[in-house]
């Protein structure tokens, strides 16, 4: 069976890489998987020298992120009942995840959102779908929403 993995993190692009996922989910007849990353959150030193979180902001990050996770998996199921749809919540790096639960699941196709920040700011906050792009052999699917779309 044709298994679409799709990455999704709530925004706006990854809602819309969601919707192409499903369609072609629903097209080629087979199934669905929605993979959230939960990323890690910047260490810092206590007053002991020792290596310190922030549990609350983990907390409250992870209920984000399996409540929008719920929300995908939800819109999937209403919008095209008797599609196969399976929610994943991971933690780590977004990239290093979707390239490794897509080896897992022998998902024949990776789709996943781009905001094309471009310059500066992907060059120092890398680009998850540049990496996903450059590290898999099978196809992947950036979906680009227009409004983020320039002209240079």
């Amino acid at each position: 069976m044709f298994k679409i993995l799709v990455a999704s993190d709530g925004s706006d692009p990854a809602k819309l890489a969601l919707e192409y996922a499903a369609e072609m989910a629903v097209d080629k007849r087979g199934e669905l998987v929605v993979l959230s990353v939960i990323q890690p959150l910047p260490t810092f030193i206590t007053d002991d020298s020792s290596l310190g979180y922030y549990p609350e902001l983990s907390d409250d990050l992870e209920g984000y992120y399996q409540t929008s996770l719920d929300t995908a998996v939800k819109w999937v199921n209403e919008k095209h009942p008797g599609l196969k749809v399976e929610g994943v919540l991971k933690r780590g790096r977004a990239a290093h995840e979707i390239i490794e639960t897509s080896k897992q699941l022998k998902a024949d196709m990776i789709v996943v959102g781009n905001r094309g920040t471009g310059g500066i700011l992907s060059w120092m906050l890398g680009s998850v779908s540049r990496t996903v792009v450059e590290s898999c052999t099978v196809p992947v699917l950036v979906v680009k929403d227009q409004k983020y779309c320039k002209a240079k």
